[in-house]
């Protein structure tokens, strides 16, 4: 058997990883848009077209109604979502299947360099471990997480371009992906550090011209990013924010330790995990840190055997895995603090160095056992390790099931609780709501949950509240929906000074928001000023469309009735 496996062509081998890919994310597919989908496609206006691919490569990722805004400098994701939409319009499914190829797709090019250091069966056990493991299911579940399949695949790419054609005009091609990578996620850099390197260990004959060949890369990327976000982006959106590098990295022990364990045992998964130890403390900080230790020392020490028992070249490529797994963490250690402490899909490139690590270490003792021992366990392994990314995506058929399923996990995610707030709020359940969007901002304050907590208060008529819930929500971010949600209020509650001074701040914000030129008509309406009104409505049509029906009403000055929230009323953005 195992004979037969080591005879298995590139096609062959392509063939069983897309088969076992679709079987086991099968469930994902049929998956709605949920979280970050609708700031970054459903409601992105500009990703609805292809004629705004130069103003991805000028902006952020993040729509707020006006522009595309955030820290983030994504430009390929971007590209990717317009490209998808543009074919298929705001369907999920092909999002889905594309994210899913391309996943797949990582594995494969995985697979083709794993044969650089291992026979196809190995390399093939290997490439099925990382495409079935429950720590990347997210990559391949949540849409947002795009950006973690394009730039592992570029830059994987790269690493097989670089593995297999040793001239120095193929370094460019090399860079050429590498750029890509970059332009997909920043981490790609661990990219740049793992090429060099390989070369540094397999052909040091071409390391100068390659530190050459990737200057341009670095420079094009770093010119685009100042351009576009600039270099000092503000800090992220998480608890591990409020601390000093010291108290950050107190932490660390239990990040390392957290992504061995989820390696080891990937039962218990969530989107993200926001715990925070910034103090001293032997359960949080000295025994991770000895456990972390131990590993190290059993990963020394096979590192021992394989110079003991395997080539130098084995040796070398143990190493060359070491390095990988290590360099792949370490952006991740909250050296600059991120908006996250620890995530599933930041292990994404350093489980490769892992596995790379365990296959080496095993060969070390294959010459005791026979070699076709290796096979049942595999297949049980990769199985088991199958059925629970498979049950993974039947928690991502809602935002509100997700959060529910990630807050079991992850008990002081915040953004869950506030994603539990809104799923809360779309079942009319509002006082339930109210308390999750509390407890989510007594976390760490953000735009988004009071947000939540505003509509929440506004549905059950809490008027005063919802305003000052509101006003908070602007404190941490500005987005449209916040003045369309409190002019709306202005219509029920709040005085003309109040009023005017909310408009005129609105509009400075979100001057071609149809919606808070709408509610404007309306309330000119209401107070019989019918000019003013009637200016105001045509602004509104003039940035958006709303129902015949009201629009009659309003410009005719007959009388009509709304109740708030004005969401019975299909309000479409042109």
């Amino acid at each position: 058997m195992l004979a037969k496996i080591n005879k298995l062509q590139n096609w062959q081998a392509g063939f069983i990883i897309t088969l076992i890919g679709f079987a086991v994310f099968f469930s994902g597919l049929a998956n709605p848009f949920q979280g970050d989908d609708n700031y970054q496609i459903v409601n992105n206006l500009p990703v609805h077209s292809l004629k705004n691919l130069f103003l991805f490569f000028r902006s952020s990722t993040f729509y707020n109604g006006q522009k595309l805004i955030g820290v983030y400098y994504r430009p390929l994701m971007t590209t990717v979502f317009s490209f998808v939409y543009s074919l298929f319009g705001p369907h999920p499914l092909y999002f889905h299947i594309f994210q899913l190829v391309l996943y797949i797709a990582c594995a494969y090019v995985l697979y083709l360099v794993f044969k650089r250091f291992f026979k196809p069966a190995g390399a093939i056990i290997l490439a099925l471990v990382f495409l079935v493991h429950p720590i990347n299911s997210q990559v391949a579940y949540a849409i947002p997480s795009m950006q973690d399949a394009l730039f592992f695949f570029f830059g994987i790419l790269a690493l097989w371009i670089l593995i297999n054609y040793k001239s120095n005009r193929s370094l460019w091609l090399v860079a050429g992906c590498l750029l890509a990578s970059f332009l997909s996620k920043e981490t790609a850099v661990v990219f740049f550090v793992i090429a060099f390197l390989y070369l540094f260990w397999f052909s040091r004959e071409r390391l100068r011209r390659y530190v050459y060949v990737m200057i341009w890369p670095f420079i094009i990327y770093f010119l685009l990013k100042i351009n576009a976000v600039g270099l000092n982006s503000p800090q992220h959106g998480a608890p591990i924010d409020n601390f000093t590098l010291a108290g950050r990295l107190m932490t660390d022990p239990s990040i390392v330790l957290f992504y061995l364990t989820k390696f080891i045992f990937p039962w218990h998964l969530a989107s993200g995990y926001y715990w925070t130890y910034p103090s001293y403390s032997f359960r949080h900080v000295l025994l991770p840190l000895l456990i972390d230790l131990a590993v190290v020392a059993i990963f020394v020490y096979l590192g021992i055997r394989v110079r003991k028992h395997l080539s130098n070249s084995k040796y070398h490529a143990y190493l060359f895995f070491a390095a990988w797994a290590v360099i792949g963490i370490i952006p991740y250690l909250q050296i600059i603090s991120l908006d996250m402490t620890a995530c599933e899909t930041w292990f994404y490139f350093s489980i490769v160095g892992l596995l790379g690590m365990i296959g080496i270490a095993l060969l070390t003792i294959k010459h005791r056992l026979e070699p076709g021992w290796l096979i049942l366990p595999a297949v049980l392994l990769t199985a088991i390790l199958g059925v629970r990314s498979a049950v993974r995506g039947t928690d991502y058929s809602s935002q509100y099931n997700l959060a529910r399923a990630d807050l079991k996990v992850s008990s002081n995610d915040y953004s869950a609780m506030n994603n539990v707030a809104q799923g809360l709020i779309d079942q009319g359940k509002y006082k339930p709501a109210i308390q999750y969007a509390e407890e989510s901002a007594a976390i760490y304050p953000t735009v988004s949950n009071y947000d939540n907590l505003g509509v929440a208060l506004e549905y059950t008529e809490n008027y005063a509240a919802a305003v000052k819930a509101y006003n908070r929500a602007l404190q941490y971010g500005s987005l449209n929906i916040i003045y369309e949600n409190l002019v709306e209020i202005a219509l029920v509650y709040g005085t003309p000074a109040s009023h005017v001074q909310l408009f005129e701040k609105a509009f400075k914000a979100y001057p071609t928001d149809f919606k808070i030129w709408l509610y404007l008509a309306i309330m000119e309406d209401e107070a019989g000023a019918t000019a003013n009104s009637r200016t105001a409505l045509s602004y509104a049509v003039s940035y958006g469309q709303i129902p015949q029906v009201l629009y009659n009403d309003i410009y005719s000055g007959q009388q009509f009735s709304l109740q708030l929230p004005i969401s019975k009323y299909p309000l479409i953005v042109r």
